[in-house]
């Protein structure tokens, strides 16, 4: 452990780090009230690890101020489904998309991103012949396993969706059986696919009529698989696009069954398990919502506390409240959001502002460095615990090596602090943790039971879907309207930000590897043959790309199936500096232009 005395970290026991921390934090607390402190939680950390770890924030400070690094990924996008389908359809065994009828592939390249399901996607169009249509603004590597590539341009996934569930509709192909059973408002939503105007839709996307009327020649009267990727939830109109999917979902009754329905890519080993475990600001573990009455006082009573029916703050609002200096603490877990998150300056800026930074990680970062106090933590092969992945597995594991120096399992960290800030419970093994899990969260009933087995936890409320079903019918939402793209004189060229599969999140972690060093990867700007021939651009030149916050500097990759005007820049490259490029936003909400893409300028440089 390591606290910050005179400006300088210095070594600690163990128990001069945790007496800092539960001091300083009951300290604030006391004079600042709860919600001057916050609590960042981890996708790369455990499931009973992140259980712990808001348990702590809610139950000691009485704050709902909780979060986890996944929020970037999802967040607007689970709730979207989590609200339309009450649950339902949410998690599925990727083993489902060989039994698909086809599958849609959407602001995603997996074979980068999520490697597995790439594979998974690859083998069910080669060895089972489903068909598979792949839209993205890129070639991506799924392009030459695809039946057809819809290269739209960037932003609008929305009007595209709408056009080809238009085109359904104007054919009568749609699913009236499913329609009239299980769903409501298909009346309004019909009128406003009526209004679809094809025209401006092939302006808008670059897509031709023709293009996408092959493409509903696919999808008619099948059902379809969604594979949804951050091209669609960190965009500027994801959560619109994400229930223009919905709503083709329901017109084609493409929900409920296997080989069908939402695939949502998860990068992070544990970003299912984060928000199951109830690391955000708005739902308790289980992903139950803090503001059902029932359900919180479920919680207190098996908690003994009383909780606020007020949702916290995301990661987001804790950055906003550091600067206005009303966030006086902050505890991170597992992540490092002055590498990962947008505008690192002003992140840093913000933590500066804090009263005090806890940081508990396995390495030293960027976060680190302006940590309070540090309390080292155990990478995964160094503890025990359970990770639940994209498909809603839930993997048990158990150490290889002990924990280096004075490292040790979060968990255990946290249990003693819980200790010394006198909470009568001691959680003294995983078991105890796991059993308090699967007592109180149905999802997770087996966990503990099934030793280093894994098994598929609760799938959601598929009976949303069956025939016997009676409730609440699914709303289509209307279609609506969306402004056109302004083109900027001053940043000509859209920015793609995306992944590689050498650096899957912000090279925190992969950035230490010596044997991805050794590929000698240099992160370069991929710009259009097209483009690189007006501007006298030849590869290996060197170019600053520009936007409104913050500029970078990096060689060019020219590349002939890149339209002109795009330009793609891999992330996690160069201490991940391509985030100083975008806005720190709150994702989902209207004025948001999202994450994924931005306005810059590309000025070569003399050598």
């Amino acid at each position: 452990p390591l606290i910050r005395r005179d400006g300088e970290l210095s070594p600690a026991t163990w128990d001069e780090a945790l007496e800092v921390v539960a001091k300083g934090l009951i300290s604030i607390k006391k004079k600042n009230g709860p919600q001057s402190l916050a609590f960042l939680g981890s996708s790369k950390c455990t499931v009973e690890e992140n259980y712990i770890f808001q348990k702590m924030a809610r139950v000691i400070f009485s704050t709902n101020n909780v979060d986890n690094g996944s929020y970037g990924s999802e967040k607007a996008v689970i709730n979207l489904i989590n609200e339309k389908l009450i649950g339902g359809d949410r998690i599925k065994p990727l083993s489902g998309l060989e039994k698909a009828e086809i599958i849609f592939v959407i602001g995603a390249d997996p074979t980068q991103s999520v490697p597995v399901v790439g594979y998974c996607l690859k083998r069910a169009s080669n060895m089972k012949g489903i068909p598979l249509i792949v839209a993205d603004p890129r070639k991506t590597g799924l392009v030459s396993f695809s039946s057809l590539w819809l290269p739209l341009a960037p932003h609008s996934d929305y009007a595209m969706i709408n056009a080809l569930a238009a085109i359904l509709y104007k054919r009568r192909s749609y699913y009236t059986d499913f329609i009239n059973k299980f769903t409501k408002g298909f009346d309004l939503y019909s009128d406003g696919l009526s209004s679809v105007d094809l025209k401006k839709v092939s302006r808008v996307t670059g897509l031709s009529i023709e293009l996408m009327e092959k493409a509903a020649d696919l999808i008619e009267g099948k059902k379809i698989a969604f594979v949804i990727g951050h091209g669609i939830m960190q965009q500027r109109y994801g959560t619109l696009a994400m229930d223009a999917l919905l709503n083709l979902a329901l017109m084609t009754g493409s929900l409920g069954g296997d080989g069908q329905g939402i695939y949502l890519l998860a990068r992070e080993n544990n970003q299912m398990g984060a928000w199951d475990m109830g690391a955000a600001p708005d739902f308790l573990p289980g992903r139950q919502s803090l503001n059902n009455d029932i359900i919180r006082k479920h919680w207190e009573q098996n908690w003994e506390v009383k909780l606020s029916p007020d949702p916290g703050l995301n990661i987001i609002r804790m950055i906003e409240e550091a600067e206005k200096r009303n966030l006086k603490a902050l505890y991170i877990m597992g992540e490092n959001p002055l590498r990962s998150l947008p505008q690192p300056e002003r992140i840093s800026n913000a933590l500066n502002n804090l009263e005090l930074l806890i940081v508990q990680d396995i390495l030293k970062n960027e976060t680190t460095q302006l940590a309070d106090v540090i309390l080292p933590g155990a990478a995964f092969s160094e503890k025990g615990g359970t990770f639940t992945n994209l498909e809603g597995r839930i993997q048990s594991f158990e150490p290889v090596v002990s924990p280096p120096g004075e490292a040790k399992p979060d968990w255990e960290i946290l249990d003693l602090l819980f200790t010394k800030m006198g909470y009568s419970k001691k959680y003294s093994s995983l078991k105890d943790i796991r059993a308090e899990i699967s007592y109180l969260v149905p999802m997770y009933s087996e966990l503990g039971g099934n030793g280093g087995e894994t098994w598929i936890k609760e799938t959601g409320n598929l009976r949303l879907f069956h025939p016997d079903r009676e409730g609440e019918p699914i709303h289509f939402s209307p279609v609506i309207k969306t402004g056109d793209e302004r083109s900027d004189e001053d940043y000509p060229f859209t920015a793609i930000l995306g992944s590689l599969r050498y650096h899957l999140g912000s090279g925190t972690r992969t950035s230490y590897s010596d044997r991805i060093k050794a590929f000698g990867l240099k992160g370069e700007v991929e710009i259009s043959s097209e483009d690189g021939a007006r501007f006298n651009l030849k590869e290996g030149d060197r170019v600053r790309i520009s936007s409104p916050y913050g500029s970078i500097i990096r060689e060019v990759m020219l590349k002939k199936d890149l339209r002109s005007g795009l330009i793609f820049i891999p992330m996690a490259f160069h201490n991940n500096d391509s985030r100083q490029l975008i806005e720190l936003t709150q994702l989902g909400e209207a004025d948001s232009p999202g994450w994924k893409e931005c306005k810059v300028k590309v000025e070569k440089l003399e050598t």
